[in-house]
């Protein structure tokens, strides 16, 4: 279990530091700044570009500065320059296992991807929620970890 949640880990740190250390695809960039993503809070988990079934298409999933998981498909043009059509853009985040104990397989792949988005953005404080239920506490996304689905 440890071992597949250190692959998991690895393979999440891998995609990320590389499209953080490289220019995103220019159609994809400016899709993610007209949909309110802060690219140096957010990080790419997957992308894939010009599949051989799918060419001039961007698809893949982020985690914006608002801890929101988006599952994006961008038909682009040739040079992959201009977003002709976004086919999906969709907030996934209630579908995303963030449970730090899971039976069989341990941390789920949301709390990993979270951490390694603090970890490259340079995050250290907890955001705090001021609304009057929180009362100043570390606002968390909450996950039914006893859902069978997870």
């Amino acid at each position: 279990m440890q071992e597949q949640n250190a692959l998991t880990e690895h393979g999440i740190r891998v995609e990320a530091s590389y499209w953080r250390s490289r220019l995103l695809p220019p159609a994809l960039y400016e899709v993610g700044m007209s949909h309110g993503v802060d690219w140096d809070k957010s990080i790419i988990i997957d992308l894939d570009m010009d599949l051989p079934w799918m060419p001039d298409m961007l698809l893949g999933t982020l985690l914006t500065q608002e801890e929101k998981f988006i599952d994006f498909e961008i038909e682009t043009d040739k040079q992959g320059q201009t977003a002709v059509t976004i086919e999906a853009w969709l907030d996934v985040t209630a579908q995303i296992n963030t449970c730090e104990h899971n039976r069989g397989i341990g941390v789920g792949m949301g709390v990993l991807a979270l951490k390694i988005r603090k970890e490259l953005c340079g995050i250290t404080e907890p955001q705090l929620a001021n609304g009057p239920d929180n009362k100043g506490k570390p606002d968390l996304i909450k996950t039914d970890c006893t859902n069978p689905a997870f």
